[in-house]
């Protein structure tokens, strides 16, 4: 029987030719991937045990100076809302750093179709709020309880 890191290698060969929008799967190290997407988004999957799952994340850009706080603070009450998102997190790496977009995905009877709709929905997540995180105005609403169902990552 293959090990749940077989497992998702295999569906890592599968999940590029099974995806038109994905122009290409990279993986560094043996349990390391970055895919690109067709509208240039990059998620990059990590594998960790105890309990085995794969932590997709994503670069949302840097909010200007003037944004932070409001950013900042739609976050954190983002953060908050985790029964709603299905788990999916928001950081920052670092002081100065990107906002980072995660969700831990766990391998317990993950099948490729469960990955693909994982994927488009992160992806889709992470494009609705690069554009808030990284707009000047101010002038963009951010994502709230009505509009929940669009940011939710579940399978």
């Amino acid at each position: 029987m293959a090990s749940s890191l077989e497992r998702f290698q295999i569906m890592m060969e599968e999940i590029g030719p099974s995806m038109p929008e994905i122009e290409a799967v990279i993986q560094s190290e043996e349990s390391n991937w970055a895919i690109q997407f067709e509208n240039q988004t990059i998620t990059t999957l990590e594998w960790s045990e105890k309990p085995d799952r794969v932590v997709l994340s994503s670069a949302m850009g840097i909010p200007s100076k003037s944004m932070q706080l409001t950013v900042y603070e739609t976050l954190l009450c983002y953060n908050l809302l985790w029964k709603e998102t299905g788990g999916v997190k928001m950081g920052l790496a670092g002081p100065d750093g990107e906002l980072m977009l995660l969700y831990e995905m766990y391998m317990d009877n993950l099948t490729l179709q469960d990955l693909q709709t994982i994927l488009v929905n992160f992806i889709n997540i992470s494009s609705a709020w690069s554009v808030f995180i990284t707009d000047e105005k101010g002038s963009l609403v951010a994502p709230n309880n009505e509009n929940l169902d669009m940011l939710h990552l579940g399978a």
